[in-house]
């Protein structure tokens, strides 16, 4: 979801101890042919960016994703290398100032379908909602969001198509401040999610239709019915990889044939 309410507070420096790297599974060969899902659907494109690569978070980050620096809130201060990841905060609010907010979005804003994938660790600072979603509109959107001040934060998450289509899943026995693997199916049909590779829930109603764009965000705004907050300390998602596969209005159907076939039409990436 986008942000769109503004709030108060101040910025301090993020900081913090090494993690272990994400276990990216490296594909090896060529992928001209696309990639096939756990469920046999076929995706001709992705953008893969591994956060924890030696390169470091904010050289992968530059390769696929633009920081928004968008309104008075939205900063490239809350963007940074974090606990050898990526790191997205919202910045605390003692009263005077005005909260920063973080959020990322794919250079490519013409992914029409596809499976998406991240390996995070949610806030526990209560006040902020993160989002993982696809956006072209209000109307055109689908959503992963956590809110911290959700009293089972830790392993409640909010499944949605806007509008306000929304299945509210407590999956039990996870741990969402440890890292683990969120997933959405965007198809024609329906939005599936998944949490470390069990399916959770299916949307069929409001399903998105255009092109859109791919973000990520840490916000708050201080909604008493969403967001709640502002945080009064730092809120900080830690994301080790992010991973999409898609279709895109870009490549036809009949070009990506062709780019297999001049490949060699090597087998399909598993994914």
């Amino acid at each position: 979801m986008r942000l769109s309410v503004h709030f108060l507070s101040l910025l301090t420096l993020l900081v913090g101890a090494s993690a272990s790297p994400a276990n990216l599974d490296k594909r090896q060969g060529s992928c001209a042919c696309g990639y096939t899902d756990s469920n046999g659907n076929l995706w001709r494109e992705s953008v893969v960016s591994d956060f924890t690569a030696s390169a470091g978070a904010l050289s992968v980050l530059r390769n696929d994703w633009y920081v928004e620096t968008w309104g008075a809130q939205h900063t490239a201060m809350g963007v940074a290398k974090y606990n050898d990841a990526l790191g997205l905060m919202t910045s605390a609010y003692n009263g005077n100032g005005t909260t920063y907010v973080a959020e990322i979005q794919s250079h490519r804003n013409d992914i029409l379908y596809g499976t998406f994938r991240m390996r995070a660790q949610v806030p526990s600072i209560p006040g902020v909602c993160f989002g993982f979603f696809t956006y072209k509109s209000d109307t055109e959107e689908t959503d992963i969001e956590f809110l911290s001040s959700d009293p089972t934060y830790y392993n409640t998450v909010h499944y949605t198509n806007q509008p306000h289509t929304t299945q509210e899943v407590q999956v039990n026995g996870a741990d969402f401040t440890a890292f683990g693997d969120h997933r959405f199916d965007w198809l024609p049909s329906a939005t599936t999610f998944y949490y470390n590779n069990q399916k959770e829930a299916t949307i069929t109603a409001n399903v998105p239709t255009v092109a859109s764009n791919f973000l990520l965000n840490v916000w708050s705004d201080g909604d008493p019915e969403w967001t709640q907050g502002p945080p009064t300390s730092n809120a900080i998602a830690t994301v080790q990889w992010v991973e999409l596969y898609f279709n895109s209005t870009s490549l036809s159907e009949s070009s990506f044939v062709s780019a297999c076939n001049a490949a060699g039409n090597p087998a399909a990436c598993q994914i």
